[in-house]
């Protein structure tokens, strides 16, 4: 319980990798351990001390494209949701409900789009106010790698394939067409 409680304190910067702990390492060993493996990924990584981004909003990024996007969209889509930062347009993520309530874009209700929370992207704009998850590497590095297109919106189904689109009309023919 410890754990968790440290845990969702630095959330976001702590790195998801393979850990060998010892039985006897209390909570913060590993709390130290995992914050100082995310120092070294981080710098590791070229392009973030030259980003127009701070690291904390490129580590909300990533994690938001944790639960939106397999890795092979994942630079599209991060170039879809800062465009749409720039444009002041709500990001309309559904990864944030796994972090608000616990459920997956396919069990949402528009009850729950409503839901008064700093992390519902329908409601609030901009990046909610800290990380969803703990992001791995290449997520990050999608974050701060964007591909520029002409799309606004995207539209995930079930088996993770992306349907892209430039104006709402379009998504909503993709709604029609791919989500059944």
């Amino acid at each position: 319980m410890q754990f968790l409680t440290l845990a969702k304190s630095n959330e976001g910067y702590l790195f998801p990798d393979t850990y060998f702990i010892s039985k006897t390492a209390k909570s913060m060993d590993v709390i130290n351990m995992m914050k100082e493996n995310f120092e070294v990924k981080i710098n590791s990584v070229s392009g973030i001390a030259t980003s127009t981004h701070k690291l904390k909003d490129i580590i909300i990024m990533a994690s938001i494209l944790e639960g939106e996007a397999l890795p092979k969209d994942r630079n599209i889509v991060a170039g879809i949701l800062w465009k749409r930062l720039e444009m002041g347009m709500p990001l309309q993520v559904d990864s944030t409900f796994a972090y608000i309530n616990g459920k997956n874009t396919y069990e949402l209700t528009l009850d729950d789009l409503k839901i008064d929370s700093p992390y519902n992207t329908y409601k609030y704009r901009g990046l909610p106010p800290g990380p969803i998850s703990n992001p791995g590497l290449e997520a990050i590095i999608s974050a701060i790698n964007p591909i520029k297109t002409k799309y606004l919106y995207f539209l995930t189904e079930k088996d993770g394939t992306i349907h892209y689109a430039k104006t709402f009309e379009e998504h909503k023919r993709n709604k029609e067409l791919y989500l059944k």
